[in-house]
């Protein structure tokens, strides 16, 4: 894992493994097994973890999912729409699991988003809290949840004090890098909030109303002072990611010899936009052979420069993941 200067965000903006698959008790199941970087790999010693589904559907047309740690205690459990390991679509209610057996998270979804009630415990089993979403979002960031489209029901420290209940309260979060503290009414931040980034390298206020924020400050160890009306910006490519998609489609250089093979199947290329917009630090986690990965790495070394993301109103390195699908059959009408 790398560690940036600030919480590096990561960006999955397409997931669909191309996995080497088991079939296992005529075609029950599929096991997986999955690495840190989320490719795939055919070794069970060096996956981070072991994804399988189970191919019979429930009355709901959705497949069962178990994650399972290296020493075989479970880490997941939900169901997907669809029973693929390369595309896990997420409904209804999906539990994570500590690694000590103890429940980390319980989470509805709906068409593979969080939706309705998310709740949190610590690793000691105690309830840490719990957020009513009122749309659909995609999943929380593990510093701290978003007010938007969502509200704070319940919140607890580890040792079982309550600092909100029934949305409202004194929010106070500490950990050995970060801290932030600030008032909830109606499950919502309201006035202002202040905390530390970095071991206290970084000092923030802010102010909201009604959950939304109004503006922001950052001051860094050098006292230089950043404005910001956005937590977190993405990195942007000139145009989008379907301009960036667009301009790969049309520059990939097939290798011959994957030609010759007549290779098909999807890359995944991860790399990091850095806090001048040059992308940098490419790494392969899903393969095809024959000269494919080293092309598309190629390919997006010659992609624009893209608008760099931002973090508390200060650049920051943000790494992404990509897919290149590639097909050798005749192009579709």
């Amino acid at each position: 894992m790398h560690y940036y200067p600030l919480n590096i965000h990561k960006y999955i903006i397409f997931l669909l493994f191309t996995s080497l698959v088991i079939h296992a008790k005529a075609q029950e199941t599929i096991v997986t097994y999955i690495k840190k970087n989320r490719g795939i790999t055919a070794i069970k010693d060096s996956a981070a973890y072991t994804n399988i589904i189970r191919l019979t559907a429930n009355e709901l047309g959705l497949y069962e999912v178990n994650d399972y740690y290296p020493n075989g205690n479970l880490k997941r459990h939900g169901w997907t729409k669809v029973a693929d390991p390369r595309r896990l679509y997420l409904e209804g209610i999906i539990e994570s699991y500590y690694n000590n057996g103890n429940l980390a998270v319980s989470a509805g979804y709906k068409d593979n988003k969080l939706s309705d009630t998310v709740k949190r415990y610590h690793e000691n089993g105690l309830l840490r809290e719990i957020r009513f979403f009122s749309s659909s979002e995609a999943s929380p960031n593990e510093f701290l949840f978003q007010d938007q489209h969502s509200r704070l029901i319940y919140y607890a420290d580890s040792t079982g004090r309550k600092q909100v209940e029934n949305g409202n309260g004194t929010f106070e979060f500490k950990n050995n890098i970060n801290t932030e503290k600030g008032v909830y009414v109606d499950g919502l931040r309201q006035g202002h909030w202040e905390g530390t980034l970095k071991k206290g390298k970084i000092k923030f206020e802010e102010w909201y109303e009604k959950g939304v924020l109004s503006k922001g400050t950052s001051t860094d160890s050098m006292g230089n002072v950043h404005p910001y009306t956005r937590r977190d910006v993405q990195p942007e490519y000139p145009g989008g990611i379907k301009n960036l998609m667009i301009f790969i489609a049309q520059n990939y250089k097939y290798p011959k010899e994957a030609l010759n093979a007549k290779v098909s199947g999807q890359l995944l290329i991860s790399f990091v936009i850095e806090k001048n917009g040059l992308a940098n630090e490419f790494e392969v986690i899903n393969d095809l052979g024959y000269g494919t990965a080293a092309n598309g790495i190629a390919v997006l070394k010659k992609a624009e420069k893209w608008a760099p993301g931002y973090q508390y109103g200060m650049p920051v390195r943000v790494q992404f993941t990509i897919p290149i699908r590639l097909h050798t059959g005749p192009a579709p009408n």
